[in-house]
Parts: C-alpha cells; sequence; structure tokens
C-alpha cells in the first residue's frame, strides 16, 4: 500500500497492522474535513487510530449532534473519497506553524504546539482545504480509503482533564475493504444480540 510520509516522500508498506492504522488514521482526517464542511465553527484537538478505528475530539461550541448529524458526516466523507484529493505532507518552523493554526482558527492545535519540545519538527498534511497537524503517514489520495462507517459519538475532555472543556468524540472505524468491514459490524451486532438475551435471562432470574 502506498503512503505518504511526513517529509513529503512516497513509500510503501506492506504489514498489515501498519496498513490498517494509516487506513484509519486517514479516515480520521477526512472525518474531521466533513465536520468542518457542515460545521464551520468547529474547532479539532486530538484524532488518532486505536484498535477499534478512529476518533476526532471536537469542540463544536454548543452544537450538540444528532444521529442525523452523524449520517451528514458520513455521507459527506463519501463525497471526499470520491473526489479523489491528493493528500500531502510538509513541515513548517515553529513561529509559521503557530501562525497558521491561529490563522485557521485552530486553538487546541496552537496549545498541542506549545507543548512540544523546542526542537520538535512541526509536520503537517493536507487535502484540498483541509490541513492537519500530524505526524504521518497517510493514505496518498482520499480515494484509496475504501471502507469506512462512523460509530458514533461521546463527551471526552481535553488532554483528558476534567477541569478542561468537555469536547465532542466522533469515533468511525475503517477498514482496507468493505467485506472487512461488514464483517466487523456482523460481529458486533451478534454480541449486542448475545448481550440482550443475557440481560434478559438475568432480569427473570432477578424477577423470580
Amino acid at each position: 500500500m502506498k503512503v505518504v510520509y511526513n517529509n513529503g516522500t512516497v513509500g510503501e508498506i506492506t504489514d498489515k497492522a501498519e496498513e490498517l492504522h494509516v487506513i484509519r488514521h486517514t479516515a480520521a482526517h477526512i472525518m474531521a474535513q466533513a465536520i468542518k464542511r457542515l460545521f464551520p465553527e468547529a474547532d479539532f484537538a486530538y484524532g488518532p487510530a486505536n484498535e477499534k478505528g478512529f476518533y476526532y475530539d471536537v469542540d463544536l461550541g454548543d452544537t450538540k449532534l444528532t444521529d442525523d448529524d452523524l449520517a451528514r458526516i458520513e455521507a459527506e466523507m463519501k463525497k471526499i473519497v470520491k473526489e479523489n484529493l491528493p493528500i500531502k505532507a510538509f513541515a513548517l518552523p515553529r513561529e509559521e506553524a503557530v501562525a497558521l493554526m491561529k490563522e485557521r482558527g485552530e486553538k487546541y492545535k496552537v496549545e498541542h504546539i506549545a507543548d512540544l519540545p523546542e526542537d520538535a519538527t512541526i509536520t503537517f498534511y493536507q487535502q484540498g482545504e483541509y490541513i492537519d497537524m500530524c505526524v504521518g503517514p497517510h493514505l496518498t489520495y482520499t480515494k484509496a480509503l475504501k471502507a469506512f462507517k462512523i460509530m458514533g459519538q461521546s463527551g471526552a475532555y481535553w488532554k483528558n482533564d476534567k477541569n478542561n472543556k468537555m469536547l465532542t468524540r466522533v469515533k468511525g472505524t475503517a477498514f482496507a475493504t468493505q467485506q472487512e468491514l461488514d464483517d466487523y459490524l456482523k460481529l458486533l451486532e451478534e454480541a449486542e444480540k448475545r448481550d440482550h438475551r443475557r440481560i434478559g435471562k438475568e432480569m427473570k432470574l432477578f424477577m423470580l
């Protein structure tokens, strides 16, 4: 699978676990781009890949996302994938990086830069109008993202500190193929049914 590294070079990776991480990390960026298109006031914090998929913590002000909003975000992601935007990497000196994030209204990214070591190389990835601070690597084009789904939302404190603002965590998952995604969703559905049956049995026993 072709990937673009944060120094701008394109390489090939073959390790399946690494491929999945890149797919999911790229999906997080595409989701953030979709959110920004639909909610221009969105201010982004962290958006990593994890063992279940990916998420992005975002400050939406007073906006509370609905299930319809999540469906709209997923639909916008599909549009971005179809646009087949090239994904490019670039680096900036600290002062220029801060200026860029301030210009784009990304206060959480500015704070994140302040937490980095003085000698840190600050790298960014761009697809279309969307720019995100990131170490990568990523897919080379948005169309390379083949299978994904928005899974829900929850709350998350900035930097996991309850004294900080509660952000909206939008969660999703992604796989290399649609079949892998379908199989995963089926497993989740079956697990949920088992839980419901178990809870039902326990409720009956309790009532007896």
